[in-house]
């Protein structure tokens, strides 16, 4: 299953391998369940992630190895007129951005942001071998792209931005919290921000065992979800009707101390015994 965020709205494609599913759409709000059509032809088994900005939800797609990247819009826009389905005159429907995604087709996005004026969002990509290729942004007003530098975020996957500490705040590679200078918008190479990490480990440092996802909750906050095996539990004996897993749940704040240093602020977890059937899926947190 694939999941997206917008406003009050959480997206979610359960099959999209199949021409029949539809969208599921759980408002936040009213906490209702609708229906809506699947997702268009280009974006099925493509998406390499999805933003929202600007009242818009963006996906980058990559179907597979050796094929085009492209740049996706999804709005809620006026229904055409041919349009099969009854009734409404307002639905989401999608939109190629006009211009191409500046990224080779053997290039792997591995991190991306949210500039804090709400339009611009950067991403790192690294070539098939996984060396880094360079930072981008696109402004999403004007679909215009910028090369920032050879260097890469060093997140892994979204970061969000904490005013606060005025950075960028996303998971590091080694089990850790990061903390990164905003990147300058203006055109052109840029020097390469600087950023932090905390002390503390925050979350399993192995790949293979590490499920987790992070969600900026407004005011400094932060919550980290990671699905790890249980303790004693054999991997092959792990999925099922087993109770085999642990769901990590914290909540946390950043602060600088007075050396510099990123440290947690009221770090505090609670853990639970789930039964996970499928490895390959990940727990996803949004904060609305």
């Amino acid at each position: 299953m694939d999941f997206a965020a917008m406003g009050s709205d959480i997206f979610i494609t359960t099959n999209p391998c199949c021409p029949h599913t539809r969208t599921l759409v759980f408002d936040t709000e009213t906490a209702g369940l609708t229906m809506g059509p699947r997702p268009p032809v280009r974006l099925i088994d493509t998406t390499t992630f999805t933003m929202a900005a600007g009242g818009m939800l963006y996906a980058l797609t990559h179907r597979h190895v050796h094929e085009q990247h492209s740049f996706e819009a999804m709005s809620w826009a006026p229904m055409d007129k041919d349009d099969p389905w009854p009734s409404p005159t307002m639905r989401w429907s999608w939109k190629s951005v006009p211009s191409s995604p500046p990224f080779a087709m053997d290039d792997v996005i591995t991190s991306y942001a949210l500039h804090p004026d709400g339009h611009t969002i950067f991403m790192s990509a690294h070539s098939y071998h996984h060396l880094p290729k360079g930072t981008f942004s696109v402004d999403t007003r004007t679909s215009e792209w910028k090369l920032h530098g050879d260097w890469a975020l060093p997140f892994h996957g979204q970061a969000y931005y904490d005013n606060g500490l005025d950075a960028w705040v996303g998971l590091h590679n080694d089990g850790y919290i990061c903390s990164c200078e905003v990147a300058s918008r203006s055109s052109g190479r840029a020097v390469e921000p600087e950023w932090k990490v905390t002390k503390e480990k925050l979350f399993h440092k192995d790949p293979e065992r590490r499920l987790a996802c992070l969600a900026y909750m407004g005011d400094g906050s932060f919550c980290l979800v990671e699905s790890v095996l249980r303790e004693g539990v054999e991997f092959k004996c792990a999925f099922g009707d087993r109770d085999g897993c642990v769901l990590h749940m914290s909540t946390f704040g950043l602060k600088y101390d007075r050396r510099g240093q990123l440290q947690t602020t009221r770090h505090h977890t609670n853990s639970f015994v789930v039964s996970k059937h499928l490895q390959t899926f990940s727990p996803v947190v949004f904060w609305m």
